[in-house]
């Protein structure tokens, strides 16, 4: 009885090694796990960062061009409103001209 116990003990001491062993790479891996999340956690805040950054000037491109439309529309009824007037004043002026060398 005492050799069936003693080889019992020995035989589990491989066994108790690979445990040992299994237990030091589970932990190994566990660690690297942690590494990973870690990485994976920074390029999502990245990945986010960059999505808002590109969205504000998305948004901010937006802006300008809609001030320039609204320059480029006041200005173009700027100058239809002097153009215009230039237009009524020469057609005035031809007029008066016309009218004078007819009644005169």
């Amino acid at each position: 009885m005492i050799q069936e116990v003693c080889e019992a003990e020995i035989a589990s001491d491989p066994l108790v090694e690979k445990l040992n062993l299994v237990e030091k790479q589970n932990e190994y891996l566990k660690e690297k796990l942690k590494g990973i999340e870690e990485e994976k956690m920074k390029l999502e805040l990245y990945v986010a960062d960059v999505v808002d950054d590109h969205t504000i000037k998305t948004d901010a491109m937006c802006l300008k061009i809609r001030r320039i439309r609204n320059y480029a529309l006041n200005k173009e009824a700027w100058y239809h409103y002097v153009v215009g007037s230039i237009v009524t004043l020469v057609v005035i002026l031809i007029t008066f001209v016309v009218a004078f060398k007819c009644f005169s």
